[in-house]
């Protein structure tokens, strides 16, 4: 057995029975914290290679492939391993390679330099990768190469990246995990430097450019990981976790390439997705925006800009109706006489009724956009294809369509004019969101379509909880919902009470 698995058993013993073992997921945009387990061996014939592909939805492009090789003649194999959240890399008294690649592609025999599509390691502020050095034997004083090559999606023959190789040359057994951390901005120049080691020591770097240049942070096709023992015959071992970004998100990026929604919030934030109000102002997001829900909105619901806006108050007639606002205010003109009553009108907020029905609609939008996610994440997961982008933006904009006009129909409010309330009926305009929601119904139902085939093909059974089936319930559901809330919106006479 090499030492790295004993080590690594040993570990697992220890945070077995430790309360107190640290946790590794500080705020950073994922590559990955090698969930979901595999290895690879080379076999032991010199020169021979054998490849992996290990899903992983929590992982850059929604898993790893693995590859590894044996350099030369000598005793043993070389081994890259993912187990409990760490990734090893042993090598006999040999030569060898083990090299670990993230490029959005299951085929672990190709490199796809354009198989990301162009995700943008900046975009939560991230600046450095950070590997986390748990453990390397420097054996017999002969150091290991850590090579680590960013492709730019620009150029798909992978003739575009930068590789910055680290050389470990130091004992490191803990305690922790030491952070090295490679800045951006040593893969843009081609030359040597240092990073900060162990015990404050440093290690030697080097930086390599393509023919084509260097690698756009901002544009990654692939990312490759090489632990380089082609000049360590002495059967080195290195242990690492995690892999990321110094960004401050903790997802790796979605299907889109994302960490963060449209208003800068971490997608692993609760109020992630929320949206933003008719007038563009986000309901929630980093400090700089504003939260409140109605902000800028005046009280005829318009936006600065709009004709007849007046903050705060809207502007109206003697009764209480809006000179100016979103369809379908009824418009009265102040000099004439009222249509409901000639005093005493006002628009009052909406009632308690009225926010229920919000709730309701946007309740059905919900249940049908996250049995989408599900399974989407179910189909990822499972490696059956990443084909999902553009589904992906179809669901997320139909979502937010029904999220920003169903709050404007139910938030205008009702008229009252003295002792009489109008009957507000909303039956029409919320028809009106039909589209958006077949949209859901149909993604949502081609989706668990997906799921189901993906199963049977991986051999999986998967009941209503786990994938697939069970999705035309969630529809029909959702139509008699949608159904009893248009009668109730047609019907109901919801007044203010006195």
């Amino acid at each position: 057995m090499s030492r790295v698995f004993w080590r690594t058993l040993f570990a697992n013993l220890i945070s077995a029975v430790s309360l107190g073992a640290p946790l590794y997921h500080s705020a950073a945009l994922t590559i990955d914290y090698f969930q979901d387990d595999g290895m690879v061996s080379s076999s032991a014939s010199a020169g021979s290679s054998r490849s992996v592909h290990i899903a992983s939805s929590a992982a850059l492009g929604g898993g790893r492939s693995l590859t590894a090789t044996k350099g030369g003649v000598g005793s043993g194999v070389s081994r890259l391993e993912i187990v409990d959240a760490t990734l090893g890399y042993t090598q006999g008294a040999h030569s060898g390679l083990g090299v670990v690649t993230w490029d959005g592609d299951s085929d672990p025999s190709t490199l796809s330099a354009a198989g990301l599509g162009g995700v943008d390691l900046t975009q939560d502020e991230g600046s450095a990768f950070e590997v986390g050095l748990q453990f390397f034997d420097y054996p017999f004083n002969s150091p290991i190469q850590l090579a680590l090559r960013v492709y730019d999606a620009s150029a798909a023959g992978g003739t575009k990246y930068s590789e910055v190789t680290v050389v470990i040359d130091q004992y490191f057994d803990g305690p922790g995990t030491f952070m090295m951390t490679l800045p951006f901005s040593i893969f843009a120049v081609a030359g040597s430097g240092t990073i900060q080691a162990p015990g404050g020591a440093f290690f030697a770097t080097s930086t390599l450019l393509g023919a084509g240049g260097g690698v756009d942070m901002r544009n990654v096709g692939a990312i490759t990981l090489t632990f380089n023992g082609m000049n360590n015959s002495k059967a080195p071992d290195v242990i690492l976790s995690p892999f990321r970004t110094n960004g401050r998100c903790t997802s790796a990026p979605n299907s889109l390439g994302k960490v963060l929604d449209d208003c800068s919030l971490c997608l692993e934030d609760g109020n992630a997705g929320k949206g933003r109000n008719r007038c563009g102002v986000c309901y929630y997001g980093r400090a700089g925006y504003s939260y409140e829900p109605n902000k800028l909105i005046d009280a005829c619901n318009l936006c600065p800009g709009e004709a007849h806006y007046k903050f705060p108050v809207g502007e109206t007639d003697v009764c209480g109706v809006c000179l100016g606002g979103p369809a379908p205010y009824a418009y009265v003109d102040n000099t004439r006489t009222c249509d409901v009553s000639s005093s005493g009108c006002v628009r009052v907020a909406p009632t308690k009724e009225i926010r229920g029905f919000e709730r309701d609609l946007l309740k059905k939008a919900e249940l049908l956009t996250r049995r989408f996610i599900d399974d989407s994440k179910r189909y990822v997961g499972k490696g059956c294809g990443v084909d999902i982008a553009l589904a992906d933006k179809l669901v997320g904009d139909a979502y937010q369509q029904i999220v920003s006009k169903g709050r404007d129909v139910f938030r205008r409010g009702v008229l009252v004019c003295g002792t009489a309330c109008v009957t507000v009926s909303f039956a029409e305009e919320v028809k009106t969101l039909s589209p958006q929601f077949n949209v859901l119904e149909r993604e949502t139902s081609k989706m668990a379509k997906k799921v189901q085939k993906c199963y049977r093909t991986l051999g999986i059974a998967a009941g209503p909880s786990q994938g697939g089936a069970g999705v035309a319930s969630t529809i029909a559901n959702v139509r008699q919902g949608l159904s009893s809330l248009l009668k109730n919106c047609q019907k109901s006479k919801v007044c203010p009470k006195k």
